[in-house]
């Protein structure tokens, strides 16, 4: 039998990657892209030039593309630096403002198609159930927000903080979203069609997944890196 070798896609990620080969590689860190606000067309530009270009530090940008492509993958302390973390909470902050412009509307459009096959109790309670789930996910947002990254972005405050809300888990996010997903695979009526379905069982589970790598940059970047900051002083 033949031995099959599998590349781990972190290992080749570098500075002196061109753009277009990080994106046809792996298509789905196009969304850092969105985040980052950084505009195509890149030409035959690498990782490095596109950065300076942006103004963005190239091995911060690499470490994110790393904690999206693998859900194992943490930052070394030694990779870390304290000047990242003004990086780190502007794509937090770009994040939070992805989730609720583009991926949770692009969820209740799939939704509403799936709702049109339901009967009026089943598309209220959905409905609802997704509405306070979005509302859920707005406050979280909101409390990091405030109660977080304006700490961080404050000199001062940062020194005095203990930020302590770092330490909350993130599981209850991770329960709803997966009770939405449970909802569509077993309490829709079956006369919804299955590749209306599956559609959006895909999107909830892009969704999930990339929430679970927002909870990954948080614990294993943001983390360590206010406790770097913290122990200079």
């Amino acid at each position: 039998m033949n031995k099959i070798n599998i590349v781990d896609p972190v290992s080749m990620l570098s500075p002196d990657m061109k753009l277009f080969e990080l994106i046809d590689s792996h298509p789905s860190l196009l969304s850092i892209f969105l985040r980052l606000d950084i505009s195509l067309p890149f030409g035959d530009v690498s990782v490095e030039e596109i950065c300076r270009r942006e103004g963005y530090p190239s091995d911060l940008f690499l470490m994110l593309c790393a904690m999206h492509l693998s859900s194992t993958y943490r930052p070394s302390d030694e990779l870390l630096r304290v000047d990242m973390l003004k990086g780190v909470v502007a794509y937090l902050r770009a994040s939070h403002r992805y989730y609720i412009g583009y991926m949770l509307p692009h969820v209740a459009s799939h939704l509403d198609k799936v709702l049109e096959h339901c009967d009026m109790i089943s598309e209220r309670a959905l409905r609802s159930f997704y509405k306070d789930y979005v509302g859920f996910l707005a406050t979280h947002f909101e409390e990091e927000e405030r109660n977080i990254f304006s700490l961080i972005e404050c000199p001062e405050a940062r020194v005095s903080s203990d930020f302590s809300m770092l330490e909350a888990p993130h599981g209850d996010i991770d329960d709803r979203t997966n009770d939405i997903a449970s909802l569509v695979f077993k309490s829709l009526p079956e006369q919804v069609p299955t590749p209306l379905r599956c559609t959006m069982l895909d999107h909830i589970y892009m969704l999930r997944d990339d929430l679970r790598r927002h909870s990954d940059i948080e614990m294993y970047l943001l983390r360590p890196l206010v406790a770097k900051f913290k122990n200079t002083k």
